[in-house]
């Protein structure tokens, strides 16, 4: 059943319902395909805005987290298209639709942040305070780096592999889960 009907007020609020539902899950994928961006929020507002523009377009039944990631990912190249001038390290279009393709959309945020604290446990002390320290809002890897006497570029080594551990293990206690 395609929503059709734009002003239903059935259909309006189960479409509501699945937007909000799944904020948490759109915006966890666009920081993954924007990391360190300042301009998440807008991506998100504008992916939020295509996604009720075309709510008559949505087919009920089907995966509506898949269908918002597919929006939520051309709304991050516009965004990217916008910001090209930015001389900031930035993914290439090849690796975020990589990446876009990698998020598993059926995981709740819920699942995932319960996983991903339990994974944030198991690092060692110094990794959990450089991961908390990097994503402290107003703080840049180079302060971080002087502080604790070490380069920018060991730090984004070191950031790189906890991520990469963190992904794995978020992914393996997904998994066990679901199993």
């Amino acid at each position: 059943m395609l929503f059709r009907k734009k002003d239903d007020p059935a259909e309006l609020q189960v479409y509501v319902k699945l937007m909000t539902k799944h904020q948490g899950n759109l915006r966890a994928f666009i920081i993954s395909l924007m990391p360190g961006s300042p301009d998440v929020a807008d991506v998100l507002q504008e992916a939020n805005a295509v996604l009720w523009q075309n709510r008559d377009r949505f087919e009920h039944g089907t995966n509506f987290l898949a269908w918002a990631f597919k929006i939520a990912r051309y709304e991050v190249l516009r965004q990217r298209d916008r910001t090209k001038r930015d001389h900031r390290l930035e993914f290439s279009d090849k690796l975020v639709d990589a990446l876009a393709e990698m998020v598993p959309p059926e995981e709740s945020d819920e699942e995932v942040m319960s996983a991903l604290d339990g994974c944030l446990a198991k690092l060692k002390k110094e990794q959990r305070q450089l991961v908390e320290a990097r994503y402290t809002p107003g703080r840049s890897l180079e302060q971080q780096a002087e502080q604790i006497g070490s380069s920018p570029g060991s730090l984004r080594v070191a950031l790189h592999r906890i991520r990469a551990d963190l992904k794995h293990c978020i992914e393996l206690t997904l998994a066990n889960r679901s199993a």
